[in-house]
């Protein structure tokens, strides 16, 4: 039998394990919290964003191209558009921004990259590659896995600094006993399916200090200069985004290796056919149901509808949507639906609708990203979706895909 010290001490360690388990599980919630508020921020800002770019643009086209003040429209322009890149950022580190996954061949879609990376690199960098001549494939965003490698092998080449050093690229097919445990990200990360592809970028830089390690792949957080520090939070996001993850192997003075892992797709890439050329068109006529909550947006779309020779029938929330929908029916082409709206969001809105009429058609529109919104499962899904901010032809293009019949 145990006498009362022994008993006494193991209750201590009980109490202490249950102490930390609560502090886990506090620090993971708060996580989460965060992370739900700064997808909110980024959605209320791309609302916001989008109607400073509208505006922009609205003035653009009514001031002759000879006014000494389309010069400083068109900066404003693509400030605000770089700041929708940031915006797209933080979203993607959330794991919330990843845009419409494809089945891609993996080493294709890295092969496409590295000419462009290398001419942004300083000469004395010497860029390798050991790339499969197919596959392996994956399911995920070909511009996001780009940009992805890009961050890696910038961050590597500012690592070897100013002297001579050498990147290798390599992309390869590892199984889930051949992924480290240590230095994993995310922490809460472990591979489920047995065989996993691999992007490896090693580098002979400086290689990462221990005490910057944990802190790796934080916003913001860098050991250059004040305002970097997006780049390897962003390849995290796209990892996580995709059921992937990364491992980092360093040492200082002896360089690093970053792998990126995703779940392997067995099914290889159907061949699409290129649409590159083949513009929209779009005729004029017919009447539009727009719902948006945000006032200043919805004035805004309104009249870049009406420049569009539409007629407008505006709603403050998916609950006016509806009502205005049952009054209107036969005339209404199509409906361009917001997302996040007090009452009825879209979502309620978009089933209410095609259970009012199964065919009609809705575009949807968020903040959020299209991968990140249809997440989940809907009764109904809309023809079409539009990321905000949008601009005017990216509206057009949107319109003109619905109306034409073509989902997406």
């Amino acid at each position: 039998m145990m006498n009362e010290s022994e008993t006494d001490r193991l209750r201590r360690q009980v109490e202490d394990l249950k102490a930390e388990v609560a502090r886990l599980q506090q620090g993971e919630n708060k996580a989460k919290n965060l992370g739900r508020m700064a997808g909110a921020i980024a959605h209320r800002f791309n609302n916001l964003l989008g109607v400073v770019l509208g505006n922009l643009e609205m003035v653009m086209n009514v001031l002759p191209s000879e006014s000494a003040a389309v010069e400083n429209l068109i900066e404003a322009i693509q400030a605000a558009r770089k700041t929708a890149e940031v915006s797209g950022l933080m979203l993607t580190y959330l794991g919330q921004s990843s845009a419409k996954a494809d089945a891609l061949d993996l080493s294709a879609t890295c092969r496409r990259s590295l000419e462009t990376i290398r001419s942004g690199m300083p000469k004395e960098v010497l860029l390798k590659h050991d790339l499969p001549s197919n596959g392996p494939f994956v399911r995920a965003n070909a511009a996001q896995l780009q940009q992805a490698l890009t961050n890696i092998c910038t961050n590597a080449w500012e690592a070897i600094g100013a002297g001579r050093g050498t990147i290798q690229v390599a992309v390869k097919v590892v199984s889930a006993d051949e992924i480290a445990a240590a230095r994993r990200f995310p922490l809460d990360w472990h591979p489920r399916e047995f065989t996993h592809a691999c992007i490896e970028v090693a580098d002979s830089g400086c290689g990462i200090a221990g005490k910057d390690m944990e802190k790796l792949f934080d916003p913001f957080f860098s050991s250059k200069f004040t305002g970097r520090g997006l780049g390897l939070p962003v390849v995290l996001g796209v990892a996580k985004a995709y059921g992937g993850g990364v491992t980092v192997e360093s040492r200082p003075g002896k360089g690093s290796t970053f792998r990126l892992f995703f779940p392997v797709e067995e099914q290889a890439p159907a061949t699409q056919p290129d649409r590159a050329g083949q513009p929209f068109r779009f005729e004029a006529g017919g009447t539009v149901l727009l719902a948006e909550d945000e006032e200043m947006l919805r004035k805004l779309t309104a009249a870049a509808l009406n420049g569009l020779g539409l007629k407008v029938i505006a709603a403050g929330d998916g609950d006016e949507a509806i009502e205005a929908f049952r009054r209107h029916q036969e005339e209404i082409l199509f409906v361009l639906l917001d997302l996040t709206m007090p009452r009825v969001d879209g979502w309620e809105a978009l089933e209410t609708l095609r259970t009012l009429c199964p065919g009609v058609r809705v575009i949807l529109t968020s903040g959020y990203s299209e991968a990140h919104v249809m997440n989940g499962e809907h009764l109904t899904l809309p023809n079409g979706f539009l990321a905000k901010p949008y601009d005017r032809n990216e509206l057009i293009s949107a319109v003109s895909r619905v109306l034409a019949g073509k989902d997406g």
